[in-house]
């Protein structure tokens, strides 16, 4: 396959992992307005809903999340925040819902951990492929 092609695929799965990411993390609102690959795919233009419009180069992809996932200096990861928040209201939020809206509730919390941790580590990885084929 040649490198167009890869640089190609990279970013439609790093569109494709963005778009998930904002789908699963039902702690915030949609994250991103739009989302387009460039560049033949070396970057990746995203039209934040708090930053607005941003290209992020896809060697550098996974900084789309650092402050949400990895926080910023002093400040720290929302995402977490948010959801260690979540888990500390757990118990309150059995009376205010359903048992099946509750089990759901409490399924989606544990998702979104596990899942939106994934979808970070992998758009890590797919800078470090990117950088190998000399995006």
């Amino acid at each position: 396959m040649e490198t167009k092609e890869k640089l190609k695929n990279l970013a439609e799965e790093a569109v494709s992992l963005i778009k998930e990411f904002d789908e699963v993390d039902i702690l915030s609102e949609d994250l991103f307005n739009k989302i387009n690959i460039k560049e033949n795919g070396r970057a990746i233009a995203v039209d934040d809903v708090f930053e607005g419009k941003a290209e992020y180069p896809l060697t550098k992809i996974s900084s789309v999340f650092d402050i949400c996932m990895r926080g910023w200096g002093p400040d720290p990861a929302g995402f977490y925040d948010a959801l260690e928040e979540a888990k500390f209201d757990l118990k309150d939020s059995i009376t205010k819902f359903s048992k099946d809206e509750f089990k759901k509730y409490a399924g989606d919390l544990a998702y979104a951990e596990y899942r939106c941790e994934a979808i970070y580590e992998r758009l890590k990885e797919i800078e470090e492929e990117a950088e190998k084929i000399g995006a």
